[in-house]
């Protein structure tokens, strides 16, 4: 179930990928898909201002009147739902400023996109709006998981993400999105989504550098987590045991190969493929990490957005097919590692 509501939570913003693939060809439907964006912002723009009234609302006498059991008020203590509301305002102004003449003519100074591009306008616009989202999960959401898995009965209860949730998320989702993006069946065969992409075949040069630069990653990651624990070993082991509550069922060979594979194809077709050739390495690492702050912004954060960082170089300079494999075995290993 948690699977298929994922898939259906992400369905507008698949249907607005579809409409803008569909708007670079008809001027018709552009109109449709300007007001599409600007009412999807409007609705979030409004979730964060209800977010902010009701955390100045939230008093202890409100909270012992609406949170039944006392897990629950602590629940809600940890949600900095004004932090998280604020992030929602501000990610959707910026979607719909994006939406303006003038700002997209900007964004097509700094960035390698066409200011006059339906579908380059709605990426930048779908940007803020993903990273106003991503930031209200890791402020108002996250804290209150950390305080319902602090809570050893709680802790028990709670049920990691199946095989079918990986399958939608990251790899359904992520992939789908992708190649609406770059116009599969719209404006490219199959074709030449694959050269858009940068599908390409595996040398062996490239083999070799995919090896040096796992290797390099893993090595980040262990010296990263020797530091973490140096200077905030209380702050690893909450992490750890959040992760650990979240995604138990995955370790092992079975947990680092489904992990591995899902998210290497899924999160590098969509970011590496379709995303950075039109928004930047260095945009494209920001919207990489922000989606994997569920656990707050932490040293992990950093190792995160470094690796987006060289895997986008290799993009740059090889092919899609190397960050694939470079993505896969450094999930694949340190999943193993720390199973």
């Amino acid at each position: 179930m948690s699977a298929v509501l994922t898939l259906l939570s992400l369905l507008p913003f698949l249907l607005l990928i579809y409409l803008a693939n569909v708007s670079e060809r008809s001027q018709d439907a552009r109109p449709i898909l300007y007001l599409s964006l600007a009412v999807i912002n409007g609705l979030i723009l409004a979730a964060g201002v209800f977010a902010i009234v009701a955390a100045a609302l939230l008093t202890d006498e409100t909270l012992s009147g609406a949170a039944q059991t006392p897990l629950a008020v602590q629940q809600l203590r940890a949600a900095r739902l004004d932090l998280g509301g604020l992030a929602l305002v501000i990610g959707a102004l910026l979607a719909l400023a994006a939406l303006l003449p003038p700002v997209r003519r900007l964004a097509a100074r700094l960035l390698p996109m066409q200011a006059d591009s339906p579908v380059h306008v709605t990426a930048l616009s779908l940007t803020a709006t993903a990273l106003g989202l991503n930031l209200f999960q890791m402020l108002a959401l996250t804290p209150a998981l950390f305080a319902l898995v602090e809570d050893p009965q709680q802790r028990q209860q709670l049920s990691s993400p199946s095989y079918l949730d990986v399958l939608a998320f990251p790899l359904l989702a992520f992939t789908l999105a992708a190649l609406l993006g770059v116009g599969l069946g719209v404006r490219r065969s199959h074709a030449e989504v694959l050269a858009r992409l940068g599908v390409k075949p595996l040398t062996l040069p490239h083999l070799g550098l995919a090896l040096i630069s796992t290797a390099a990653l893993i090595g980040l990651a262990i010296a990263t987590e020797q530091l973490w624990r140096m200077l905030d070993p209380q702050g690893l082991e909450r992490v750890g045991s959040l992760s650990k509550a979240l995604l138990g069922n995955f370790s092992g060979f079975s947990g680092a190969l489904a992990i591995g594979t899902a998210a290497a194809i899924g999160e590098e077709t969509f970011f590496r493929g379709a995303y950075q050739p039109r928004m930047g390495i260095v945009i494209t690492s920001l919207l990489f990490a922000s989606f994997h702050v569920q656990y707050g912004i932490t040293p992990a954060t950093l190792l995160i957005l470094a690796m987006s960082l060289i895997l986008g170089v290799l993009r740059a300079r090889t092919s899609l097919s190397v960050c694939v494999l470079v993505h896969f075995l450094y999930n694949f290993t340190t999943v193993l590692l720390t199973s």
